[in-house]
């Protein structure tokens, strides 16, 4: 009864949470900039929300479609380079304008400002200049725009920056309203340090305002379509600029309920109460024709590709050159060039592609969230934990692909990281709470049993849910044998207790690396290392971790020797200069629990592992520490990440099929140009000893020999090595040559 009450009042605090957070998502969007403490609280869902929505709505964005109705001309670094100043000179932009008038251009707007005249010499007037042409190119059926920026009223006065009384200019850019409940949006009041000068005024252009407030997370999402200026509503740069191409004559409206929306002949774009419409990305720089005012200026009027790019279109002028700060941090790109934000607004209001009400996504977001999480509840309590994560993955993938590849491109904002939150929290609670009581029965089986069985045992008879038996499985698996060198004599110099302190830390050290990489500890037989690799649990990998897990040893075996030897303890030689062997083979090898019917373990058998242990064994003859047969290398899935050399073809103690053995160097983690001579010497040496050059083979294994220390990080030398005794093999051969029919088989007479 407690644990279904535990479980339920679980799910109820996951659904309220993402419920309550999805409302809050959608109540952050109306909060004011101003309402700094509210926006603190409510800004924790839309963190994960607008990240999350932006990198789906990106994922429907088309990289290769090009916008024909706006083209941007920029002023870059080519163009600055040219022209040699910022702020340029009015009279280039007459020339800009003269251009854009010979392609016919529609509209043009200027996404700079020009608050200040222009000084001049002699007769030149730029500013005057600058004001004819555009009265020129409006006569010519053109439209000139001009950008201005506002400051929110956050008290009941104005501050001697904005102007006391807007001017009157703006009076021919208002938009019409029909508004429920007086005064409707945020209130603004124009700034005095943006607006254009007299001169250019006196041409009668366009005005749209340029203001914007990035979210709480600094990515600008939202765009000011209309603000509210003492109770008069005015458009933005964007909205100006598709008046000006459409011809249309939109209305602000606001219902009784609060709802606000632009009314355009396209449809209707829902505004938040600040009077911002989130953006519908159509695309970042390479989605519409761009070019320079330096390439603009230099073209040709009889150009046709730019005349094709300008024509009957919205062309907007902005800044892109390094320095000059016009960069907005955006869903689509961090380093997005201002402009490319009113782009995108004016190329979505002529698209007339708008996003849903929020209201309508936001409840559809609940549906979502109530439906599904639903659906995981009543599939978990069929108690098939199989089922449980299949129905949940395919939930959440189904969900996530429907947003992606209809919602999203149809208008909807769904509210997905809470709905997918709920689905995926609901499901894991429910799991932990399984997995916690069924953990607990299995802590009873092992205090019970564990005195008596091994752990493994005790995990299947839980699993299995019987006792258990004698018998195996036969599978691929890769055996594992170390032994330390010499360390019989290692008791002559150490009293019993150093001793155990010292097979300890290395038996410690030693195993963490093993089960790091799942490997299973067969045994210890004093300092004896027994272990495999691929049972119980199965993998395919096997052979690749084995391999890694030996090159890693050595690595840390050579870390405690420098830990011994700056250690207070005064520890004899062969402890600091320890050394172990190890032997790996992969083959067919039976585990499972054998002994007897009262005492068993999970263990290895077979010809595989007998292998494995001569391999080990054989090792010393070499004077070489990792020894692995051609049956583990041909299990390898990226033989690349280790350094290793053919060693020789072998018949060891007790078997009658020779093998092809190799040593392993470590992992291929920067190898010592010394340590490549080495591999490449001894391999042309090997090559020559099997075609019985005996002469050229052992000039090559006296050249290799002299680098055989290479091989250890400390350089540390051995009684034998590879060379040493193909040396002696060479030299043998050449006094008494083998047989015609010497098949190159060394055979082993000894372990």
């Amino acid at each position: 009864m407690i644990t279904s009450l535990v479980r339920l009042a679980g799910i109820l605090s996951i659904v309220l949470f993402c419920a309550i957070s999805v409302f809050f998502a959608l109540a952050q969007r109306d909060l004011s900039p101003i309402d700094e403490q509210l926006n603190k609280i409510t800004s924790y869902p839309s963190f994960f929300e607008d990240r999350f929505y932006d990198m789906r709505m990106k994922w429907t964005m088309n990289d290769e479609v090009k916008s024909n109705k706006v083209t941007f001309v920029t002023i870059d670094d080519a163009t600055l380079e040219t022209f040699g100043r910022w702020p340029l000179t009015r009279n280039l932009y007459v020339e800009v304008l003269k251009k854009l008038g010979q392609f016919n251009a529609k509209v043009v707007g200027f996404d700079i400002f020009f608050p200040e005249p222009e000084n001049s010499c002699g007769e030149s007037k730029p500013d005057i200049n600058f004001s004819k042409e555009i009265e020129r190119f409006q006569k010519n059926g053109g439209h000139v725009l001009m950008s201005y920026n506002l400051s929110l009223l956050s008290g009941e006065y104005k501050t001697d920056r904005e102007f006391d009384e807007f001017p009157m200019e703006l009076t021919n850019s208002m938009i019409s309203s029909k508004v429920v409940g007086g005064k409707s949006l945020l209130e603004f009041s124009v700034s005095k340090n943006t607006w254009p000068i007299q001169p250019i005024m006196d041409a009668n252009p366009a005005l749209g305002h340029i203001e914007s407030f990035e979210d709480a997370d600094g990515i600008f999402r939202h765009y000011f379509l209309t603000v509210n200026v003492e109770d008069l509503y005015f458009p933005s740069f964007a909205l100006s600029a598709y008046q000006l191409f459409t011809g249309d004559s939109p209305q602000l409206q606001r219902n009784y309920t609060g709802e606000t929306f632009l009314k355009l002949k396209n449809g209707d774009v829902g505004l938040n109460h600040n009077g911002q419409a989130k953006i519908r990305w159509y695309g970042n720089r390479w989605n519409f024709d761009e070019m320079s005012i330096k390439e603009l200026l230099e073209s040709k009027t009889d150009d046709l590709s730019f005349r094709k790019k300008i024509e009957d279109r919205i062309v907007i002028i902005g800044a892109t050159a390094f320095g000059l700060g016009d960069i907005r941090h955006s869903p689509i790109d961090a380093k997005l060039p201002g402009p490319l934000f009113h782009i995108n607004m004016i190329q979505m209001l002529l698209d007339g592609k708008f996003l849903r009400p929020i209201e309508t996504s936001t409840f559809l977001s609940w549906w979502i969230l109530f439906g599904g999480t639903l659906v995981i509840v009543l599939i978990q309590l069929l108690g098939k934990p199989i089922l449980d994560i299949f129905v949940t993955g395919g939930i959440a993938l189904g969900l996530f692909l429907t947003d992606v590849y209809y919602l999203t491109p149809h208008g909807y904002e769904i509210k997905l990281f809470f709905c997918l939150l709920s689905i995926i929290a609901c499901y894991s609670w429910n799991t932990f709470l399984n997995f916690y009581l069924s953990n607990k029965d299995r802590q009873f089986l092992k205090s019970a049993f564990e005195n008596y069985i091994s752990p493994e045992l005790i995990e299947e008879m839980y699993e299995k849910g019987e006792q258990p038996a004698l018998g195996g499985d036969k599978d691929i698996l890769t055996a594992y044998f170390t032994d330390i060198e010499s360390f019989s004599t290692f008791s002559e110099q150490l009293n019993a207790e150093e001793l155990v302190v010292l097979l300890n830390e290395y038996l410690t050290a030693m195993t963490d690396i093993l089960l790091e990489e799942r490997g299973t500890l067969d045994k210890y037989e004093g300092d004896a290392i027994i272990a495999f690799f691929g049972a119980p649990s199965k993998f395919s990998d096997h052979a690749q971790r084995a391999m890694r897990v030996a090159a890693i040893m050595q690595m840390r075996l050579n870390d405690l020797r420098q830990e011994w030897k700056n250690s207070e303890k005064n520890w004899p030689d062969i402890v600091r200069n320890m050394r172990m062997r190890i032997g790996i083979n992969s083959g067919e090898i039976v585990t499972g629990n054998m002994g007897s019917t009262q005492r068993m373990n999970y263990t290895m058998m077979g010809d595989a592992v007998n292998l494995a242990a001569r391999l080990e064994e054989a090792a010393k003859q070499y004077g070489i520490y990792a020894h692995f047969s051609k049956n583990t290398l041909d299990l390898l899935d990226y033989p690349e990440e280790f350094i290793f050399r053919e060693l020789d073809t072998i018949q060891v103690v007790g078997k009658k099929e020779p093998i092809v053995t190799y040593e392993l160097l470590g992992l291929n983690l920067e190898p010592s140009e010394e340590l490549l001579n080495l591999i490449s010497t001894f391999t042309e040496g090997v090559k020559l000893y099997r075609s019985k050059e005996w002469e050229k083979a052992l000039k090559k294994f006296r050249e290799s020999e002299k680098l055989e220390t290479f091989r250890f990080q400390d350089e540390t030398p051995t009684k034998t090595n590879p060379s040493e005794v193909y040396i002696k093999r060479c030299e043998d051969y050449l006094e008494n040559p083998p047989p015609q029919d010497w098949d190159g088989v060394y055979r082993l007479t000894k372990k």
